[in-house]
This record gives structure tokens, C-alpha cells and sequence, in this order.
């Protein structure tokens, strides 16, 4: 049986079966696909969550006018990352030779063809903006390193900017060539200190927007695709599955006031993951959540990869849509900061009741991850005696007078039911 036969050669005169393929030869494996544009119906819920706002990593938004007066400092922070190496001029062609030859890895890793740049061209904007973070990565994490003159970190605005545009999912490059850069620029004799690695480095620079510690690293070990791949595994919980129910189809809970009102108490859990949510004996433990600026596009890119990405659980979807489901209106977040659950640095509870009811618009979650802690707390809102329990707290025990209210008509209803049984007996005699 005769097989298709794929070429590359284009003839003078390409007919419509020819340029297909063409376009078959060039086709890139699905498996290797890490890097997506966010899909249009997310954009259409936040758009200015998606797109960088002072600088391009990558080939997607290369070239955008917001973000080309970045590129001299980009030049600037390549050439403080050479001149430490020892000899620059050789650094910088091992450096250029190893983006070459990995131009075909490079190019399978994004979902849409970027076929307008040369292979030159792409190893010159990789090669760039790769020695750029891992410059940027040293000087975070060694203050020693910092230039005077360094207006990145001489502007307060600067880097907090640049960690939210490194962790944009159209503003990534493959990990692996950032590593390869990393192997052959920096030197632990040319720093003069012990040298982190380069996901240490990377944790260092994203963690005071993640809230998370250290020991998360472990779960990092990952394949990691690239940076926000990176803070994704960082947030993934040590453990695959906190309950193996709901499978098929789930319920979803009330709101956090309602559940309140229905005796579910909630506490600030200490766990140091924050998908670790339990519910044991009427009460909700829930890990804090800080909400500011910087984390709002942060987690509408983690569950945007989620939604690309089809290799893995979607922990970070669930979490929020939980959170939504929780949060309905500003009493309930005003519930929940209370019980030092939300830390809000972001706006009113307006606000922040607002972000966690756009956050999942537009989602599609396959299988929730907290399907089986639902079914618990709808259990437990269900049951009556709970209910009449919480009705009688929330009516007789709210403050200290109707408490001694309700002792009072007691012991008077005590004495009253005593009196008549003594009038009944005397009554006999």
C-alpha cells in the first residue's frame, strides 16, 4: 500500500493538495504544546489580565509598542549577566550556538506557528530576553549585583510590574532554554556566594505574590514547562486528592453567610498549601488567601494554562470556583476577612466579592477537586438538628443580654413549673 508522502520542497506551481502538505510536514506535536494564546472567551471576561504591560518575553507580544522601551534595559541586564562570565565574547556564542540548535524544541513548544521569525531572529529574542531574567532573577536575590543606576530597581513600581508580566501565559519561553542559558552564563566563582538554583532563583523572585514557603519547592521538582509552569507546580497540593468522590457530577454549596447561619463554622486552617481545605464536625478550615493586584492577573493566568493544559488536575480552577461559590456578596467576604481567611490588599469587599464572581466565567472544569468536601458540608446543612441548633444560637445567644434573657425566662419558667407542682400536691394533701 503506498504511503503519503510528505515533503518540504515547494514546487514552482503549488497546487491545493501540495500546500497541505506542506502544512503536514510542519505540524508540530499536540503533546508538546506549552505555551497558548488565552482563548477569546477569557479575554472577553478581563482582557488587561492576559497582556504584559512593560515588557515581552517571548515571541507573542514582541514588537507591541508598550512594551519596546524595555528592550535597551533588557541589552543592558545581558551584558552585566556576560561581562561575569570569563571570557563574554565566547559566552555569548556558546550561548547564541545553544538557542540554534534547539530552534525546532523551541518552536513545537507554541500551540500557534511562529513561523515569521527566522531562526536567527527567534535565537536572538530568546537569547535576550532569557539572559535578561536570569540577570534579573541574580539581582533580585542578590542585592550585591544591583547597579546605582539600575532603574528597575530604583523605580518602586518596576518589579512588581515585571513579576506580573513574567507570569503572563502568552509571555513565557521554554524553560529548558532558560536552564541552558543559565548552565553557561552564571558561575559561582563569578557571584562569590553559594549559588542558588535556577527554580530557587525563580521562587525567590515570584514569592511574595504566591504565599507560599519554601517547602513547596519539592513539589516544583516537576517537569516544569516554563516560569508560570513553575509557580503552578509550586501551588499544586501534596496530595493527589483530598476526597475521591463526585465523579460523574457534583453539588455546589451556599455561600459562606448562609452556611454560617446554618451552624457551619469557619476557621483560618495553618496548612502550608492552600488547596488543603477541610471540613471535619460542622466546621470549614480553609488556608489563607491574600488578594492584591498582582495576584488577580496571576490567577486568571494559572487557570488559563489550567484550561489549555490537559495533562493534569485542575487544582486552581477548583479552588476558585469553590471561593466563588463561597463568596456571593460583600457579606461574605467580609465573613471570611473576618475569620482571617482573605487577606485583602486589593479594594472593598466590593471588590474582592466581584473578582472571586468574574474569576471562573467562561470556565469549563471537568473534574472538581473538591467534589467530595461539598458533598460533606451539604450533608451536614441538610440535617435538621443542625439547622434548629443554628436557628436558636443565631435567635437566643447573639450578645450577652440575650443570653441573660434567656436564662432569666428559665429559671422564671423553673420557678413557675416548681409553684405548680407544689400547689398540685397541696392540693392532694
Amino acid at each position: 500500500m503506498n504511503q503519503l508522502t510528505i515533503t518540504n520542497q515547494v514546487p514552482a506551481e503549488r497546487t491545493w493538495l501540495e500546500s497541505i502538505k506542506i502544512e503536514l510536514a510542519h505540524l508540530n506535536p499536540l503533546s508538546n504544546w506549552s505555551i497558548w494564546r488565552v482563548p477569546n472567551n477569557l479575554l472577553a471576561v478581563n482582557k488587561d489580565a492576559y497582556g504584559p504591560h512593560i515588557i515581552s518575553i517571548g515571541p507573542l507580544h514582541h514588537g507591541e509598542q508598550n512594551v519596546l522601551a524595555m528592550e535597551v534595559h533588557k541589552l543592558h541586564y545581558m551584558l552585566s549577566l556576560l561581562a561575569r562570565t570569563p571570557d563574554p565574547a565566547k559566552s555569548l556564542d556558546e550561548c547564541g550556538k545553544a538557542i540554534l540548535r534547539f530552534d525546532k524544541h523551541i518552536r513545537a513548544c507554541y500551540a500557534e506557528p511562529i513561523d515569521k521569525y527566522k531562526e536567527n531572529d527567534l535565537a536572538k529574542m530568546l537569547l535576550v530576553d532569557g539572559c535578561f531574567i536570569l540577570e534579573l532573577f541574580l539581582r533580585f536575590s542578590m542585592a550585591d549585583l544591583r547597579l546605582q543606576d539600575d532603574p528597575v530597581f530604583n523605580t518602586s513600581w518596576m518589579v512588581l510590574t515585571l513579576r506580573r508580566d513574567l507570569a503572563l501565559l502568552e509571555n513565557q519561553i521554554p524553560f529548558f532554554a532558560l536552564e541552558w542559558l543559565f548552565k553557561l552564563t552564571v558561575k559561582p566563582s563569578a557571584i562569590g556566594q553559594s549559588l542558588p538554583t535556577l527554580p530557587e532563583l525563580a521562587f525567590d523572585f515570584f514569592k511574595s505574590s504566591l504565599y507560599i514557603n519554601r517547602g513547596t519547592l519539592a513539589v516544583s521538582r516537576r517537569i516544569v514547562p516554563h516560569l508560570l509552569g513553575l509557580i503552578h507546580n509550586c501551588y499544586l497540593p501534596f496530595s493527589s486528592r483530598p476526597n475521591p468522590r463526585g465523579r460523574g457530577g457534583w453539588e455546589f454549596i451556599h455561600c459562606s453567610s448562609v452556611l454560617l447561619e446554618a451552624g457551619i463554622e469557619f476557621e483560618r486552617d495553618t496548612t502550608s498549601s492552600l488547596f488543603d481545605l477541610k471540613f471535619e464536625n460542622g466546621v470549614f478550615k480553609i488556608p489563607p488567601l491574600r488578594i492584591h493586584d498582582s495576584t488577580v492577573s496571576l490567577f486568571q493566568n494559572l487557570i488559563a494554562y489550567e484550561q489549555r493544559f490537559h495533562g493534569g488536575q485542575q487544582y486552581i480552577t477548583s479552588y476558585f470556583l469553590l471561593m466563588d461559590r463561597l463568596i456571593d456578596t460583600p457579606n461574605d467576604v467580609e465573613l471570611l476577612v473576618q475569620r482571617r481567611i482573605i487577606e485583602n490588599d486589593f479594594g472593598g469587599w466590593e471588590d474582592v466579592s466581584a473578582f472571586f464572581n468574574s474569576i471562573c466565567k467562561q470556565i469549563v472544569l471537568q473534574d472538581f477537586y473538591y467534589a467530595g468536601i461539598c458533598e460533606d458540608v451539604n450533608a451536614y446543612y441538610n440535617k435538621q438538628w443542625y439547622r434548629y441548633k443554628a436557628d436558636f444560637r443565631r435567635d437566643h445567644c447573639k450578645n450577652p443580654w440575650a443570653i441573660i434573657s434567656l436564662v432569666a425566662g428559665f429559671v422564671l419558667l423553673s420557678f413557675t413549673a416548681l409553684q405548680t407542682v407544689y400547689s398540685v400536691l397541696a392540693y392532694y394533701k
